[in-house]
């Protein structure tokens, strides 16, 4: 891998974590008082383009570190802060805003990474 190359997939894994806290920040967004999990769709759609972008780069399990990026954002985001606030709360009205994000936006990267569809450096 060459050095532009993995100054790119640094990029994709900073855009990672970007997307994790824009999440994180709109994963409770109600329109018309019904939760609506729009964050969730966002972020498995842009999670899947990085994966395929990191894929690009490398074949390795490199390619997987802009999802670890959104997935540390989460874990970030549901962890108690000084004054003792949680962005992400696994209990009550808001657990299903809270599992649609991590099923869509962990899940459908998932999906296209299994399906053997991820493009190789060779093929770019």
């Amino acid at each position: 891998m060459r050095w532009s190359d993995r100054i790119l997939l640094a990029f994709l894994v900073v855009d990672g974590f970007v997307v994790g806290v824009m999440s994180v920040a709109f994963a409770y967004l109600r329109f018309g008082g019904v939760a609506i999990p729009v964050a969730a769709v966002l972020a498995g759609i842009v999670n899947s383009v990085l994966l395929w972008l990191a894929s690009t780069y490398t074949d390795g399990p490199v390619r997987y570190f802009p999802l670890l990026a959104w997935l540390l954002a989460l874990v970030i985001g549901a962890l108690p802060g000084p004054g003792g606030d949680v962005e992400l709360l696994p209990d009550g009205v808001l657990m299903l805003p809270t599992l649609a994000l991590l099923a869509i936006g962990a899940g459908l990267p998932a999906v296209v990474a299994w399906s053997g569809r991820l493009p190789t450096p060779d093929d770019v």
